[in-house]
């Protein structure tokens, strides 16, 4: 093989492979420096001031605690993406919580726009309820609070509706 060729074959291939390298090396200064101007660096919007709460927030988990409210959320379907939402409220002594104001804000944890609000009405013994029915069927977050005089009381409950 002619000399001249073999060294023109070299640069060719030496060429093509820095060409590869620089174009790889752009496209990574491209994206690093998208990344860093696009995003915050936070994960929560106002981490300041919810950081400041977090006393309270242990606080209202220690006082719900020491309620002892016993709490039964159950979901019946009734027709397709449709249901009645049973809520139970039991004291520590397992007395029934009559009298209490119920409501439940549902929101769709993989779509937003989707969430609503229902208000649960007591039916007797500690027992309320709602008949619900979603945009959507699903995977569904309840967030439930009741309040009874002073007292009050939260919690999440995942519902599957089909």
């Amino acid at each position: 093989m002619d000399p001249r060729r073999e060294a023109r074959s070299r640069r060719i291939v030496l060429g093509s492979l820095a060409a590869f390298a620089l174009v790889v090396l752009a496209m990574n200064g491209f994206l690093i420096t998208m990344a860093v101007k696009t995003w915050r660096g936070l994960a929560v919007d106002s981490p300041y001031e919810r950081g400041l709460s977090y006393n309270q927030t242990l606080e209202q988990v220690r006082a719900q605690t020491a309620l002892g409210w016993q709490v039964e959320v159950a979901f019946r379907a009734s027709a397709p993406s449709e249901g009645k939402l049973d809520v139970t409220l039991r004291d520590k002594a397992g007395q029934p919580i009559s009298g209490a104001e119920l409501e439940v804000v549902l929101v769709r944890p993989t779509q937003a726009g989707s969430d609503f609000r229902a208000y649960l009405n007591g039916v007797g013994s500690g027992v309320y309820q709602a008949e619900l029915a979603f945009p959507a069927a699903g995977v569904w977050d309840a967030y439930l609070a009741a309040r009874a005089g002073e007292d009050s009381y939260q919690r999440r409950e995942r519902l599957l509706v089909r």
